[in-house]
């Protein structure tokens, strides 16, 4: 599976974000650098993208957005799997482990938890991180996603000119 992550400054720059999805790559569209208007009008396009082509979108945190292709552009035997978990307390840190040791790239909402919690989980994301390799993003302040090693991602930051 492919990921891109996409920081679109504006409107105009909706291509980027059809042009990795109907490639069929996983896109985290992050939004928070957009007005509210262009957030909505880009997740609107989205929407139609997911309808015409099929998928999933999934809200991360207010303005950070999944799109999962139905079809994604390298196939394996966890192709087109995402984990979103979100913990409520440090206990359920072992499902985390768990996906990511299987392969599958995991989003984190540690929304739910206190600050204390969320940054011992983050802590042991990173040991995990460390040990089998990968990589660990932050998409919003308290949600992280975790890419196992042998899964590309990509930094689609857009910069208008």
């Amino acid at each position: 599976m492919i990921v891109e992550r996409l920081r679109p400054r504006g409107y105009n720059d909706v291509r980027q974000v059809g042009h990795y999805f109907c490639k069929g790559v996983l896109v985290v569209m992050d939004l928070t650098a957009m007005t509210d208007e262009e957030a909505r009008q880009l997740v609107d396009f989205a929407a139609g993208l997911i309808c015409a082509r099929g998928g999933d979108m999934q809200r991360l945190s207010p303005k950070v957005f999944m799109l999962v292709p139905a079809e994604p552009a390298t196939p394996s035997s966890t192709t087109g799997i995402v984990k979103k978990l979100r913990p409520r307390d440090y206990n359920e840190v072992l499902y985390v482990g768990h996906y990511f040791r299987q392969g599958i790239p995991v989003v984190m909402d540690l929304t739910a938890m206190t600050d204390d919690e969320g940054r011992q989980l983050v802590d042991f994301a990173a040991g995990l991180i460390c040990a089998r390799g990968g990589d660990m993003e932050r998409l919003s302040p308290k949600v992280f996603m975790l890419v196992p090693a042998g899964l590309a991602t990509g930094e689609g930051d857009t910069e208008s000119a």
